[in-house]
C-alpha cells in the first residue's frame, strides 16, 4: 500500500482516536445546529469542542451546510463502514474472548463455539471467570437453590462444591457426579498417606465421601475420563470449565452460563459418559 495512503488513514485514525473528536463526529450524523450551546451539552469546553471541530473539518469528516454541521461524503461511509462494524465488536467483546478461549481449549468445534455465541452476555446470562475462586462462589451460591437436579463432572476436589452436592443428595435432590479417574488415582495415593498420619482429617473426610463408593452416605458417583469440569444445575444453570491445551492440568478458565439449550446439550454428554463409567471404587 502507498506510503501517503498509510499516512492520511493514520491521520484520521488518530484524531477519530480521541474522545470528544469522536464524539462531536457521532453527534454529526443527525447534524449539529451551529448555533446552539453543543458545547455544554456534550461536556466540554468552547476552546476543546471548537478544536476538534476544526480538525475534524479539516481532515474532511464533517463540513458546515445550511447552518448545520454534518458528515461529508467520505465521513458518512466511514461512519457506516468502519466505525459501525468497530462498535459491534467492542459490543461483543465478551462473545469474542470467549471464542478464542474455546477455540484454544481443543474442547470445542466450531459449530458448537457458534451456539455459545448466541447467548445474550449483556444480561450476565453468561459470564467468563478467570479466576478459580470466582467460579466455585458463584456455583456454590447457585447450589444452595436447586431443586431437582444437580449433575457435576469434574476434574478437581473441591470440598465447597462437594459439600454442597452432599447437602442436596440428602433432600433427594437427584445428584450424579462424574470424577475424573487421575483424581480417584490421586485419592488413593493420598488416602493411604493420610489415613497413616491421620492429617487433613476433615479433608480426607470430604474426599471419601465423594469418591469411595462405600462410603455410608451412597451418593450416586462414578469414574470415567472427564474432558472438562462441568456442573448443569436444574436444567438451566451451566458452570464449564475450559480447558488451556498447553497446560490441562490446572485450571485456565470457566464460563457461568444460565441458557436450557446449552444446559441440554451438556446433559447429553453428562448422559453419554455416565453410562460408559464404572462404578468408583478403591481398586480403579
Amino acid at each position: 500500500m502507498q506510503d501517503d495512503i498509510i499516512q492520511e488513514t493514520s491521520r484520521l485514525l488518530g484524531i477519530l482516536a480521541k474522545q470528544d473528536a469522536l464524539t462531536i463526529f457521532l453527534e454529526s450524523i443527525e447534524g449539529i445546529d451551529a448555533s446552539t450551546d453543543t458545547p455544554e451539552r456534550l461536556g466540554m469546553s468552547k476552546k476543546q469542542y471548537y478544536t476538534r471541530l476544526k480538525q475534524l473539518m479539516d481532515a474532511g469528516l464533517i463540513t458546515k451546510s445550511k447552518g448545520k454541521y454534518v458528515q461529508t461524503t467520505m465521513g458518512k461511509i466511514l461512519y457506516e463502514r468502519c466505525l459501525q462494524l468497530v462498535f459491534e465488536q467492542v459490543r461483543n467483546a465478551k462473545k469474542l474472548i470467549m471464542a478464542d478461549i474455546l477455540k484454544d481449549s481443543g474442547r470445542f468445534d466450531m459449530d458448537e463455539i457458534y451456539r455459545l455465541l448466541q447467548i445474550k452476555v449483556e444480561n450476565d446470562s453468561a459470564r467468563l471467570i478467570t479466576d478459580f475462586a470466582t467460579l466455585i462462589n458463584l456455583l456454590e451460591e447457585k447450589m444452595k437453590d436447586v431443586k431437582n437436579q444437580a449433575w457435576y463432572a469434574t476434574r478437581y476436589f473441591n470440598e465447597h462444591v462437594i459439600s454442597k452436592a452432599i447437602e442436596l443428595h440428602r433432600k433427594d435432590v437427584d445428584v450424579r457426579v462424574l470424577v475424573d479417574r487421575a483424581l480417584v488415582e490421586k485419592y488413593i495415593a493420598e488416602y493411604m498417606g493420610m489415613s497413616k498420619k491421620n492429617a487433613n482429617g476433615h479433608e480426607l473426610e470430604r474426599f471419601k465421601m465423594f469418591t469411595d463408593p462405600f462410603y455410608p452416605d451412597k451418593l450416586d458417583r462414578k469414574v470415567v475420563d472427564v474432558p472438562f469440569s462441568f456442573i448443569i444445575l436444574d436444567g438451566r444453570y451451566v458452570g464449564i470449565e475450559l480447558v488451556n491445551v498447553n497446560n490441562p492440568s490446572k485450571f485456565y478458565a470457566g464460563i457461568y452460563i444460565e441458557n436450557e439449550y446449552i444446559a441440554s446439550q451438556l446433559k447429553g454428554l453428562f448422559e453419554a459418559l455416565y453410562t460408559s463409567a464404572s462404578i468408583a471404587s478403591r481398586n480403579q
